[in-house]
């Protein structure tokens, strides 16, 4: 009895499966960044460049010449992105951020762009930004 209700289950799973798709996906309506014209804090990974305005979840200060940052936006979405070198990350006026000070929370906003690492690093999609900044 016990092959029957299996057999059962797997139909039934089979059958589900078989209706629940018929491939037509509504792609994502993404907010636009009035400065760049990319889109903004999105939920799905964009095709391409994308702007993130957030705060500081976690950071990897070393080494400082590529540090990484785990970014949270405010929907709660998290990425984590490998910046430019400590000394060029600036406030947004323009003034030296100082590596004593960096803490989580700060907000900051950066142009994230999309590189496949090689095998070595499995062909795994990392995020990396050249013009993060401390937002005051």
């Amino acid at each position: 009895m016990r092959a029957w209700r299996k057999f059962l289950l797997l139909a039934l799973m089979v059958l589900l499966a078989a209706c629940g798709s018929n491939g037509d996906t509504t792609p994502e309506e993404y907010t636009i960044d009035e400065a760049t014209g990319l889109p903004l804090n999105p939920e799905t990974i964009p095709e391409g460049d994308f702007v993130v305005e957030g705060t500081i979840a976690s950071m990897n200060l070393t080494p400082q010449s590529a540090p990484e940052f785990v970014l949270r936006v405010p929907s709660g979405r998290t990425y984590r992105v490998r910046a430019q070198a400590l000394p060029d990350i600036l406030y947004d006026d323009g003034e030296a951020v100082g590596v004593a000070n960096f803490v989580q929370g700060m907000e900051v906003r950066a142009t994230i762009s999309q590189v496949v690492g090689g095998p070595e690093t499995g062909n795994t999609r990392q995020f990396v930004t050249d013009d993060l900044i401390i937002v005051r």
